[in-house]
């Protein structure tokens, strides 16, 4: 019994000698070694006596970047729009970049000129006075300036970039003094271009992404894209070599292009490209450099690069392909001035099918050709009315899917010959990708709202959407709103069609006028009209979901049900919130779609709104009790639905009489529709 008991001690006696030999030093004293701060703790410098070595400075500027980046990683990720927090945040971390309150530009970002920013970059404030080396955090400083994108700060990043230049200089002044001490300084260098290198690059893209605010006049936003694309210029041409001292490399060259390529500036991306030396462009260049001068509308000069590329051996790929030929579908149908003359305008259609000629005649190329491609090169033809082109490449994109797809050959030519042919019945309006066909008018207390189709690139195969004009009180007219439409055959049928609606945009200027119900009702109408069954793809946005459930929309399982409320006396001047007793909303729809519909997310039920919220589900798709017959639905029950359809599109519409003539005496509402049925159905279902 006792040698058990003294086995067990034995054993015991040897883990604790073990645990004593092997003991982990207490993490305290290697942050006394280190002198790492705590985030928002004083910083930099201070902390580390004089008797310390240069090595253990290196050391303690290695461990304070690690630390740094860690935290300030998480804690930047939580602010959006709040440039003042990060700032303040930044700096807490790092005292040569610590902004006082009063130059942080927080309130009159966008007027500042092009000389002003430029000032900003080379004025002396002498923040650095200490006689250590500072931390140069290109990862943290970035996600900074991401921030003050998103709220249009561009004075107060370039603030972050001067401080962060002179940081590297600083360092480099220390560097020669110590250089007789030791040359554990000089592996740091370069180091500290690379991380100034990235801070370089998020500020460059920053420039392409700040916009003017969307209440800005053109000439405005005009002005605005000028002053960024010259600082843009400045900074890789003459701040970065001449300052920094660094030599850009084709990071900085590929994001100074983008940047340019969003203001549309193409004159200086062609003259940039054509001006790199050294580093000489790369593929990635030339790509991005298509890429934005087909969406500057400069796709003949776009055309041309695409070529020089060709010849200096590159080979673009099928996104930049793509892009051009996007470009070319837009220019497609209208006369570009300063290119050829007005009586000579350009074919872009025939250029878009050489470019396609150009993509098959290369193998690697030619299997990868998408949807996209013939999309574009479709669209072009069909504005530009080269029917028998447009049915050719139609053609091609067919026999690339018919095997995977299962599709009958004969049948998908037919439709390719009608493709473009079913509009000229109606009336056209407009040009290019702008262009519309009238197919019905409603008109309600006096007020006429004309319908139309609008195609688009490729409507066979991306659907259509109704469009809806009326006039203003000064005889002008204005789009009202639009419905995005997909129409498609019901499968193993050759009788029945779904409609299905997949977003609805109104006009801002004429929201609060209930015109979402209007809008749905007529698309409503012509469904029954061309005896298509209606029914909703996925739906994000809560009043779409409300209208659709005042016509007998049901939604589907897996949605998200919510209660939405008209807000009274709302600080941020929100018209709805939204609020969901099943989980948080926090990510569920975008800022867009916030911002548009004017909704502000809810944790918890105003106390006056409790009895008048409207019960919407979003996150799902809907179905319709009208639809097609099948075994256990008779012909009688479709009818029935379709009568009770009827009449909630007349009581929507305040139509009286089932009639699409207007009244005698011109009072009233009425629908009219500018042809048969039948031509209305292969116009509408076609799309």
């Amino acid at each position: 019994m006792k040698k058990p008991i003294i086995r067990l001690a034995s054993m015991v006696l040897l883990l604790a000698i073990i645990t004593l030999a092997f003991r982990v030093p207490n993490t305290n004293i290697r942050r006394n070694r280190f002198h790492v701060p705590e985030l928002g703790g004083s910083i930099i410098v201070g902390d580390i006596p004089a008797s310390q070595s240069i090595e253990i400075n290196v050391d303690r500027r290695a461990a304070v970047l690690q630390l740094n980046q860690r935290k300030l990683t998480r804690a930047m990720k939580q602010i959006r729009f709040d440039s003042r927090k990060a700032l303040e945040l930044l700096g807490s971390a790092y005292q040569h970049l610590a902004i006082p309150p009063d130059e942080m530009h927080t309130n009159d970002e966008m007027e500042w000129s092009y000389e002003q920013l430029v000032d900003i970059l080379y004025r002396d404030n002498g923040v650095i006075s200490d006689a250590e080396p500072v931390v140069i955090d290109g990862k943290s400083t970035s996600m900074a300036i991401e921030v003050l994108c998103r709220a249009r700060n561009v004075s107060a990043a370039m603030i972050l970039l001067k401080r962060s230049v002179d940081g590297v200089i600083y360092n480099r002044q220390l560097r020669e003094k110590c250089q007789e001490q030791t040359s554990a300084f000089w592996q740091d260098e370069e180091s500290d271009n690379n991380e100034l290198c990235t801070i370089y690059k998020s500020i460059l893209s920053m420039l392409g992404r700040a916009q003017s605010q969307s209440t800005s006049s053109y000439a405005e936003r005009q002005q605005t894209s000028a002053v960024y694309s010259n600082l843009t210029l400045h900074l890789l041409r003459e701040h970065i070599p001449s300052v920094a001292q660094i030599q850009p490399g084709l990071q900085l060259y590929h994001a100074a292009l983008n940047s340019l390529g969003r203001h549309g500036s193409h004159d200086a991306i062609t003259k940039l490209l054509n001006d790199m030396k050294d580093p000489t462009p790369d593929k990635m260049a030339y790509q991005i450099a298509i890429s934005s001068l087909a969406k500057c509308g400069e796709c003949l000069d776009a055309t041309q690069l695409l070529h020089q590329m060709r010849g200096k051996g590159f080979s673009p790929d099928i996104v930049c392909y793509n892009e051009l030929l996007i470009g070319i579908a837009r220019q497609a149908g209208r006369h570009q001035s300063g290119k050829k003359n007005e009586q000579d305008p350009i074919s872009w259609h025939k250029l878009a099918l050489e470019i396609l000629k150009d993509i098959e005649s290369q193998r690697d190329l030619a299997t990868s050709i998408t949807d996209q491609t013939y999309n574009s090169i479709i669209s072009a033809c069909g504005k530009e009315k080269a029917w028998e082109a447009a049915s050719l490449v139609a053609s091609k994109a067919s026999n690339s899917t018919i095997s995977s797809n299962n599709i009958d050959s004969s049948e998908n030519d037919e439709q390719t010959s009608s493709y473009f042919s079913n509009l000229d019945t109606f009336h056209k309006n407009g040009r290019g990708n702008d262009a519309w066909w009238e197919i019905a008018e409603y008109s309600c207390c006096q007020r006429t709202i004309i319908v139309g189709i609008q195609p688009h690139r490729n409507p066979k195969r991306n659907g259509m959407s109704l469009v809806f004009y009326r006039d203003d009180l000064e005889g002008n007219r204005v789009k009202v709103g639009r419905l995005l439409l997909k129409n498609d055959r019901i499968p193993s049928s050759k009788e029945f069609y779904f409609s299905s609606i997949i977003g609805m945009e109104v006009n801002s200027r004429v929201r609060g006028e209930g015109l979402s119900k209007v809008l749905v009702a007529i698309w409503l109408d012509i469904c029954l009209q061309t005896e298509c069954f209606p029914r909703a793809a996925m739906m994000n946005k809560p009043l779409i979901s409300l209208v659709l459930s005042k016509f007998g929309f049901i939604p589907d399982d897996g949605g998200c049900k919510c209660v939405l409320v008209r807000l009274e006396n709302d600080d941020d001047e929100h018209t709805f919130g939204l609020y969901s007793p099943q989980k948080s909303l926090d990510g569920a729809l975008s800022h867009r779609v916030l911002r548009i519909q004017n909704i502000k997310l809810l944790r918890m039920l105003p106390d006056s709104s409790r009895q008048k919220g409207a019960e919407v589900v979003i996150k799902t798709t809907f179905r319709h009790p009208h639809k097609p017959p099948d075994g256990k639905r008779d012909t009688d029950e479709v009818q029935v639905e379709r009568i009770l359809l009827k009449d909630k599109i007349n009581a929507a519409l305040n139509l009286t009489i089932d009639t699409d003539m207007p009244t005698t005496s011109g009072s009233g509402s009425w629908m009219k529709y500018c042809s048969s049925k039948d031509k209305l159905s292969k116009a509408f279902l076609f799309f």
